[in-house]
């Protein structure tokens, strides 16, 4: 019984600092990834990019908005349902 309770606070915890802390972390390294994607320009005038530093921020970005969007048709998924007929999580 204690160590079921324990077990099922431990899950809580860890999905808290998931989605709690762990979305506005991974945005902000996103952010930190765009800020370091630009360089100065090249010695004839043009932009340079960071392709990685680009493409590691494009991936933070792209996992705090499915994150965003799966945690609204969670909370919408019985109204949906209900109103439109669409069945989001089965």
């Amino acid at each position: 019984m204690i160590a079921q309770m324990a077990k099922s606070a431990l899950a809580v915890l860890l999905a808290g600092l998931c989605f709690g802390a762990g979305l506005p972390a991974l945005f902000t390294v996103g952010i930190a990834l765009w800020s370091r994607a630009t360089l100065p320009p090249g010695p004839d005038g043009t932009a340079r990019r960071n392709a990685v530093a680009l493409a590691g921020a494009v991936l933070c970005f792209a996992i705090v908005l499915a994150a965003v969007v799966i945690g609204v048709l969670w909370i919408t998924r019985k109204s949906l349902d209900h109103y439109l007929g669409i069945s989001v999580f089965g």
